[in-house]
């Protein structure tokens, strides 16, 4: 049967506090994120009725509705229905946040949007290391080099990509932020970069930087263009706005990203990078370990999105990532792990169904489904995975080193999984097989201990009500 998705956009709005009470919505993968004017008139018991809704979460003053794998069928909705999305005005812009929350939801708002093409660039790239492994084919054939490139492309532009999610969240027309991205990436700069005279621009100094991969830069760029756009926007007259408002614009930002943001943004790269090398070397899989055990809290926050930039740097500046996307793989797996083994105890239908679909899910990379809909509900389950993803991140931290290609390493560097390493691949898939494993036994374990050392145990509802009334509707008891 098919899903009504206009009726549950209605429902939403309604609960909401109305078309009028909503200032901003926006997704990443599996929330759909509101601002409203006021919180109050939020109806969280509605919201949580609906069955394309899995849970409800405030993160300073934006409402997060986790809908899993439908997001994006209820965005369409609400957008159709005349709901402000990202696309539309900022109505209000709430200068009582702190400095750290504008910078995280900066962040988030910056890179989430790009998740599926970061997973798609992935997946081609786990293709591509099936079909060499199994000799399908070769790595000097133009299919290898055909599918090699365009698994390169997202991270190769990916200056591109989050210029055009920037400009979104700091309000620069995104013409000129995708302008400037190309300014990073014009083909001559890369060829002056790669050639031994300096790079001057009317004797200011252009530091020699490589821009692809990168994420800080154009981030800060974009910002600082926000500024820049206010300000030319004052001084030009209104006849010749048009003209004269991108040109100055352009003309502005291009020497301050390529003098001053492009090297700043480099150094704060690579202090990211040392930061995560310092605490591999001095900590080692325990930092790892700690990182996977916490992921699932780390998800409530909404916090986990500003991670991501820092993995991605690790990876444009050193080749790898010990850290954050180690440790998110077997947070996610360990999540999938428990939900799974809900499915198999569980003899309430309903939980058997929402269970089993949310540990596919979450094996995927998707946990807020299995998080909110099953773990932290029934409690001991996220117990289960969190000890779980942390004794997994351990092992994944000892056995599989980095994720890895001699392409950025250079001779000599370490291959991972992704570019073929058998060694790597097989010690991987050790790591997250104990995830998922030990999640699930955890999971069981912890079931029976508490069956057994406290009895039977129903919830508040239940305890009020009776049991024999709630379960059975027998109402002798109370005639």
């Amino acid at each position: 049967m098919k899903k009504d998705y206009a009726k549950t956009a209605d429902t939403l709005i309604a609960a909401l506090g109305g078309k009028d009470n909503i200032t901003r919505l926006f997704h990443c993968m599996t929330r759909l994120r509101f601002y409203v004017k006021d919180r109050s008139k939020i109806n969280e018991k509605e919201i949580l009725k609906l069955s394309e809704i899995s849970g409800v979460n405030w993160h300073e003053d934006q409402f997060q509705v986790i809908a899993g794998n439908e997001v994006n069928a209820v965005y369409k909705a609400l957008e159709d229905k005349g709901v402000p999305t990202d696309d539309a005005p900022a109505a209000n812009s709430d200068s009582s946040k702190s400095v750290v929350s504008k910078v995280i939801d900066a962040i988030t708002g910056c890179m989430t949007p790009m998740i599926p093409a970061l997973t798609a660039a992935g997946m081609i790239k786990v293709v591509l290391t099936l079909l060499t492994t199994f000799h399908l084919v070769s790595e000097t054939s133009s299919t290898y080099q055909v599918i090699s490139f365009i698994g390169d492309v997202t991270f190769y532009f990916m200056p591109f990509l989050i210029a055009a999610n920037a400009a979104k969240v700091f309000r620069v027309n995104q013409s000129l932020a995708l302008f400037i991205a190309g300014v990073y990436l014009s083909p001559t700069f890369v060829t002056m970069v790669a050639g031994d005279a300096a790079i001057t621009l009317f004797g200011l100094p252009i530091t020699k930087a490589t821009y692809s991969y990168s994420v800080i830069p154009v981030i800060l760029m974009v910002w600082i263009t926000h500024y820049i756009e206010i300000l030319v926007d004052k001084i030009t007259p209104k006849m010749v706005k048009l003209i004269l408002n991108p040109t100055l614009v352009i003309l502005i930002s291009a020497p301050i990203a390529l003098i001053v943001v492009g090297p700043i943004g480099t150094i704060i790269g690579n202090g990211l990078a040392v930061a995560i090398n310092f605490l591999s070397v001095k900590l080692g899989f325990i930092i790892v370990g700690i990182l996977a055990a916490t992921f699932p809290f780390i998800v409530m926050t909404g916090m986990h999105h500003a991670l991501t930039p820092i993995g991605l740097n690790a990876i444009a500046t050193g080749g790898s990532d010990t850290l954050i996307f180690v440790s998110q793989v077997c947070s996610n797996l360990a999540q999938s792990g428990a939900s799974l083994a809900v499915a198999v105890r569980s003899k309430d239908s309903n939980m058997k169904q929402l269970a089993s679909a949310a540990g596919v899910s979450a094996l995927m990379g998707i946990t807020e489904p299995a998080l909110y809909g099953v773990t932290l509900k029934l409690k001991r389950p996220v117990v289960a995975a969190s000890i779980a993803a942390g004794i997994g991140g351990i092992v994944g931290s000892i056995l599989t080193g980095v994720f890895a290609t001699q392409y950025i390493t250079g001779e000599g560097g370490v291959e991972g999984a992704l570019y073929g390493d058998w060694h790597q691949l097989w010690v991987q898939i050790v790591a997250t097989v104990v995830s998922i494993l030990f999640s699930a036994v955890i999971t069981f374990v912890l079931y029976k201990m508490v069956d057994s050392l406290i009895g039977i145990r129903v919830d508040r509802r239940v305890e009020e009500e009776g049991l024999d009334i709630y379960e059975h509707g027998e109402s002798a008891y109370n005639s």
